[in-house]
C-alpha cells in the first residue's frame, strides 16, 4: 500500500496523459490506449469525477478512489481486491471516461463505468470491486 501512494504523488506530478483535457465533459474515445499504453501508467475518472483510478504496469495492478471520503480498493492480477484508504488524492489530470466504456488492461484485468460507479475485475479470476458512493463492495 505505501508503494501504491508514493507512486501515485509521482503521478499526480506527471503531465496529462495524452489525449485528456481539463473539462468536464467526455469526447467519445478509447481512454488509456494508445501506441505505449501498455507499458505507461493511466489515470482515468467516471464522468461525474467522483471515482478516480490509476492502473499501472508491471506488476499490472488497479487502485481507485471514492473522492468524497478516501476509501477505495486495489486489485491485481491474483488474488481479492483490498480495501484501502488513500491519503492522497489522484489529481484532477486524468482522462474522463465515457458512460459506459470498458477498459481492458495487459494480466488480465478490466473496469467498467456507469456515471458514478466504477467496476474492476480479473477476466479470468475471481477478484473485483465496485466503487460507488453507496453499496461498494469486494470480492
Amino acid at each position: 500500500m505505501a508503494s501504491a501512494a508514493c507512486l501515485l504523488a509521482l503521478l499526480i506530478a506527471q503531465a496529462a496523459p495524452a489525449g485528456a483535457s481539463g473539462k468536464h465533459t467526455a469526447k467519445r474515445h478509447f481512454a488509456c490506449s494508445g501506441p505505449k499504453s501498455a507499458k505507461q501508467p493511466c489515470l482515468f475518472s467516471t464522468p461525474s469525477h467522483n471515482i478516480r483510478c490509476l492502473w499501472t504496469p508491471g506488476p499490472s495492478s488497479i487502485v481507485c478512489e471514492l473522492v468524497a471520503t478516501g476509501h477505495g480498493y486495489t486489485l491485481r492480477a491474483s488474488g481479492k481486491a483490498k480495501k484501502i484508504q488513500l491519503k492522497l488524492t489522484l489529481g484532477l489530470r486524468s482522462e474522463t471516461l465515457p458512460v459506459d466504456q470498458q477498459l481492458v488492461f495487459p494480466e488480465s484485468l478490466s473496469c467498467h463505468d456507469t456515471k458514478t460507479t466504477m467496476t474492476c475485475n480479473q477476466n479470468f479470476g475471481t477478484g473485483f470491486f465496485k466503487l460507488a458512493k453507496k453499496g461498494s463492495r469486494s470480492g
